[in-house]
């Protein structure tokens, strides 16, 4: 079943100190709909950030299909995105993004950005910036 950012909601995964086990986002196991918000939010700034890294244009989308959360002083969240481009490409192209989240100080940054993912690769606690 294909999700797309505006259709999502359900419990996430909170690990102390480590990053919790990618859950995959399916009709099962929704997006927790904080994590929803957030895309949402930094949807313009994934999308510009995956134009400059990868030369490729601004007409696309992003479907999430998987996310862990790492609870430090707040909340790291990591997703993995499906990159699905308009016109289509032969294969399938993933990123992982990383955003933290400390509520009590109205604080939401976008922290990390890595193209070239693969649907079965894990995620790195250590993540390159978004590009400027």
């Amino acid at each position: 079943m294909s999700h797309t950012l505006g259709s999502l909601g359900g419990p996430g995964i909170r690990t102390a100190g480590g990053i919790g086990g990618a859950k995959p986002i399916n009709k099962d196991h929704p997006l927790d709909p904080q994590v929803h918000k957030i895309l949402v939010h930094f949807n313009d700034h994934i999308r510009a950030s995956y134009v400059k890294m990868s030369a490729a244009d601004s007409m696309l989308t992003f479907e999430p299909v998987s996310y862990a959360s790492q609870v430090v002083a707040g909340t790291n969240h990591y997703v993995k995105l499906r990159v699905n481009q308009e016109g289509g490409r032969d294969h399938a192209e993933y990123i992982h993004v990383k955003i933290f989240d400390q509520p009590w100080t109205n604080t939401l940054e976008f922290t990390g950005f890595d193209v070239g993912k693969t649907l079965d690769e894990q995620f790195q606690y250590e993540m390159p910036a978004p590009p400027k």
